[in-house]
């Protein structure tokens, strides 16, 4: 009996707990830390998937997506500490740096709670598997160069496909106007255009408006997934308990 208390008190404890991680933001805007100061942010963020094996990596995805990103003047604050990347813009130009915070290593988390009632779980690494890295976007970046933790250069990434602004001296529209691309259209305001793809601006009551539906379809999402993992919890529970019972008649 004391042992079904203490399961029963853990798992609800889980319960409450949960919905904060469902309330996390992992839409890929990097974290601040207290000791790291950055030298500025964007208004987008990348994600590229990577997957490693035998320290080699192959992109297998990316996107680009509003969400605040930091970038920092240096690696100096993070080096030795953690991998970083450095992005650099078509004229050859560092636009910032960035932390990886999982150090290029794939690992697999769990967690739970066993039948004696106690919390199990936690993180292996594996020699094989995808890494998520995620850094700042910007209009004119080109290459995103991969330093390990160590400070060794373990991989180069095309970015030119993810970019508006080539810096090629000509303002290439619709594309490119005086708001992406001021090195291209010095002279020209920003253009809105119904032919776009994820790198077409928008205004910003479009980008209001977009994130308010975002917001509202996440809303219902969480409220749906935590109904149905209530649910199961209880239910895990109920029958847990009449097992149990069942066990003594």
């Amino acid at each position: 009996m004391i042992n079904e208390q203490k399961i029963f008190i853990k798992v609800i404890a889980l319960f409450f707990l949960c919905p904060v991680f469902l309330l996390t933001d992992f839409s890929g805007a990097q974290v601040l830390e207290n000791n790291l100061q950055p030298a500025g942010s964007t208004k987008k963020t990348i994600d590229i998937t990577l997957y490693k094996k035998n320290n080699l990596y192959k992109i297998v995805g990316s996107r680009v997506y509003l969400g605040e990103s930091y970038y920092f003047s240096s690696y100096e604050q993070f080096k030795n500490d953690r991998s970083d990347g450095r992005i650099i813009s078509f004229k050859g130009i560092t636009l910032g740096y960035f932390p990886i915070d999982n150090n290029l290593i794939v690992s697999l988390c769990s967690d739970g709670v066993d039948e004696a009632g106690n919390m199990v779980g936690g993180c292996q690494k594996l020699s094989e598997g995808e890494v998520l890295i995620q850094m700042p976007y910007f209009p004119n970046g080109k290459l995103v160069e991969i330093y390990s933790q160590e400070g060794k250069k373990v991989l180069t990434i095309d970015l030119s496909s993810k970019a508006i602004c080539n810096e090629n001296g000509k303002c290439d529209g619709p594309v490119e106007d005086g708001e992406n691309c001021p090195q291209d259209c010095k002279n020209n305001g920003p253009v809105v255009t119904a032919k776009s793809d994820e790198l077409t601006p928008i205004s910003e009551d479009q980008a209001a408006e977009n994130s308010q539906t975002g917001n509202k379809i996440g809303l219902s999402l969480l409220i749906i997934g935590i109904v149905l993992f209530a649910l199961g919890i209880f239910g895990g529970i109920g029958y847990y308990i009449y097992r149990k019972n069942k066990e003594y008649l």
